[in-house]
């Protein structure tokens, strides 16, 4: 069935055995078509996990062409304003960020976090996320002021929801003390990369 080819490409992704995992999510793709047709979703998660393999093959440019895809199903099924389909523009934002274009990275951050802030509201991880992504985009672009208000918005709701224990703390204060470096702000740059050492640390054990 189409599960088991999806199930068994998804096994051999881990393995790091991408060329198998493709076969694999082609012919689950294929069965997927011939039977439920393109507009469902269980169409866009094989688009999906054929994504992620492509990203982890270093090949973007066919990476978005299944990002675009899955948007499309889910745009025709869930509709815009639905936490997977803000999930699916964060995914190509970072695909457009890893390729070095940070205009296009920003407005599907920017659309992800539309999304959260509208079906999760502010204080959720998700927003926190996006915000986390926003800055790293303008950290990207020298835009240090900008990063810092994003990361500052970031971290607020991650300490009120996760806590200051939980690695996607740890992350926030990581992207601040790499925009402080970035700034000549060097000892801001130190309590920052420390803090996340720490949260680092205490996470292993």
């Amino acid at each position: 069935t189409a599960t088991t080819y999806n199930n068994i490409g998804t096994i051999y992704n881990s393995k790091g055995e991408c060329d198998k995992a493709l076969q694999m999510y082609r012919k689950a793709l294929q069965m997927k078509l011939a039977t439920e047709g393109k507009w469902r979703p269980d169409t866009a998660i094989t688009y999906n996990e054929m994504e992620l393999t492509y990203k982890s093959r270093g090949q973007h440019a066919k990476a978005l062409q299944m990002y675009k895809k899955a948007l499309q199903i889910k745009l025709a099924t869930i509709g815009e304003r639905h936490p997977s389909t803000a999930g699916v523009y964060s995914s190509m934002g970072g695909t457009f960020f890893n390729n070095g274009d940070y205009d296009k990275a920003l407005q599907m951050f920017e659309k992800a976090l539309a999304i959260y802030l509208a079906t999760l509201g502010e204080q959720h991880p998700c927003t926190a996320d996006q915000l986390l992504n926003i800055g790293d985009t303008y950290s990207r672009e020298a835009q240090y002021d900008k990063a810092l208000q994003k990361y500052e918005k970031a971290l607020q709701i991650m300490l009120a929801t996760v806590g200051e224990q939980h690695p996607r703390t740890a992350s926030v204060y990581n992207s601040m003390g790499s925009t402080y470096i970035g700034k000549g702000e060097y000892e801001k740059a130190l309590q920052m990369h420390e803090k996340a050492l720490e949260i680092n640390l205490a996470m292993l054990g």
